[in-house]
């Protein structure tokens, strides 16, 4: 009797080990062998799932923006405004061992967007629904009286998603400067200085 191979599966396990590669050794060591190893299949077995090492990545972009979807969804599902926006800032920060193999591959996949014209347009959507949520989180802000209201939403968005995307960078070439305590204390800093009240955003 042939074994049942369940063929979804097996595409996320490649596309996971391409996201392992590229977190441990580089995006330059990012080739269909290396991916093979990782992932424990024969090199062969890849072409039935990707044809081509660019199918490959972006399967696994795709994957990393759905676990990030999922874990921002899970982490405001129960708020709104500032406190929704402080917990999904919070999913994003490189924060801890495993937020730092997060930042290196957002900033292999930022490099290679910037390079590849159809990749490009895969990320931009991406991060343009991420601002849109950050936006929505500010406005249900003003909504609750929780910001002042002399805010400018599209201004605050622009510096959130700018300190969000900008401390990943840091994380990887200073990490003495964005230490977890650091990052979050920036981010309180930020969410403070839109607040209404002078407590805290939590």
């Amino acid at each position: 009797m042939p074994r049942i191979v369940d063929h979804d599966a097996r595409r996320d396990e490649i596309a996971s080990a391409a996201w392992i590669v590229i977190a441990r050794d580089g995006f330059e060591r990012l080739t269909m062998r290396n991916i093979a190893a990782e992932a424990g299949y024969a090199h062969s077995a890849f072409a039935r799932y990707f044809p081509d090492k660019e199918s490959l990545l972006l399967a696994a972009f795709l994957r990393t923006r759905s676990e990030a979807d999922a874990a921002i969804a899970a982490a405001t599902a129960e708020q709104r405004g500032l406190a929704a926006l402080r917990s999904m800032c919070l999913v994003v920060l490189p924060l801890g061992e495993a937020g730092t193999q997060h930042a290196r591959v957002a900033l292999a996949f930022w490099n290679h967007a910037a390079q590849d014209p159809a990749f490009w347009v895969t990320q931009r959507e991406h991060a343009v629904q991420w601002r849109a949520r950050i936006t929505q989180f500010l406005a249900e802000a003003a909504e609750d009286g929780d910001i002042a209201p002399s805010t400018n939403l599209v201004t605050a968005s622009d510096e959130i998603a700018a300190a969000n995307m900008g401390w990943q960078t840091i994380r990887l070439l200073m990490p003495e400067f964005a230490t977890d305590d650091r990052m979050i204390a920036a981010l309180d800093a930020l969410l403070a200085s839109l607040s209404a009240q002078t407590g805290s955003v939590r």
